[in-house]
């Protein structure tokens, strides 16, 4: 295990979520604000999105919208680059629970891990598929905690975890975005796996929750970046030359907070888990630059 210095860029968020390098600027959802933001380079921190629900994560269309997941409502929401709402696909019926942390592709379909209310081993999550048209389906009905999720930058594979057993999986993605041919390219049982980078030589950043930071190599190693006091949510490479890890963490009071509020929105408000984003330099940059 090892330490690393970081650098504080945002204070005073109550669960931040999704963070990803777009556009120059680092994006993030900040869940019990219900809002996402974009942070400048520069440190300009400005609310892009404001949604009647829990915001979690994000991606882009091709022609620029964001979207946003929303959580218990079950939705992909657009917003415009005037901050304005309009529902992209509805999955209420297929997701027995709340949806999640998602991947955006370069054609505009999202895959979302929708979280079911069944134990981890009855594997009774899902990964739902929404095109770029808004129609929907479920493309992975038996997973267990879906969570972070990438695409390679040639989009023939799908890497999500599976937080609860401390797994990856890797999928091949057909030219219609169905599946295939599912794969554990790691597992570490007892540990976490949650939001998910990948950098250019194939190495996987995950936020461990209370396990700290991880970093699993091309070959399959582990490392574990202790973060005391601290829980790491999820992870995002970016900055002008690739080379920053953005951390989304919290206090390790989000666990009494999550489970004070559970499912009732009204209660979000009344709770802050001491969310921040963080930063440190890394040396592999990340795969989208």
């Amino acid at each position: 295990m090892s330490t690393h210095a970081t650098q504080i860029l945002v204070e005073g968020l109550s669960f931040p979520e999704g963070p990803r390098w777009h556009a120059g600027a680092l994006w993030f959802s900040d869940i019990h604000a219900h809002r996402v933001y974009r942070l400048e380079p520069d440190g300009t921190q400005k609310t892009v999105a404001e949604i009647d629900d829990r915001t979690s994560g994000i991606g882009f269309l091709p022609d620029g919208r964001l979207l946003v997941v929303s959580m218990l409502d079950r939705r992909l929401v657009a917003v415009d680059a005037d901050g304005r709402n309009s529902v992209h696909a509805d999955m209420a019926h297929l997701s027995r629970n709340f949806i999640n942390d998602m991947v955006v592709d370069a054609k505009g379909r999202a895959y979302v891990g929708s979280r079911n209310g069944g134990k981890p081993d009855t594997a009774s999550d899902s990964l739902i598929f929404v095109d770029a048209d808004g129609s929907v389906r479920t493309e992975v009905p038996d997973m267990a905690t879906p969570n972070g999720t990438v695409i390679t930058p040639d989009g023939s594979q799908l890497i999500i975890a599976e937080t609860a057993y401390g797994r990856l999986r890797k999928f091949d993605i057909a030219a219609d975005g169905s599946l295939s041919n599912r794969e554990t390219v790691f597992e570490a049982p007892g540990k976490h796996l949650d939001g998910i980078c990948r950098d250019e030589e194939g190495g996987i950043w995950a936020g461990g929750g209370g396990h700290g930071l991880l970093r699993i190599s091309p070959e399959g190693e582990l490392e574990v970046i202790e973060f005391p006091g601290r829980m790491v949510l999820a992870t995002a490479l970016g900055g002008p030359d690739g080379r920053t890890l953005f951390l989304a963490t919290t206090g390790l009071n989000l666990i009494d907070n999550l489970t004070y509020i559970g499912a009732d929105r009204t209660r979000d408000k009344d709770v802050n888990s001491d969310g921040r984003i963080e930063a440190m330099r890394v040396a592999v940059p990340g795969q989208d630059r």
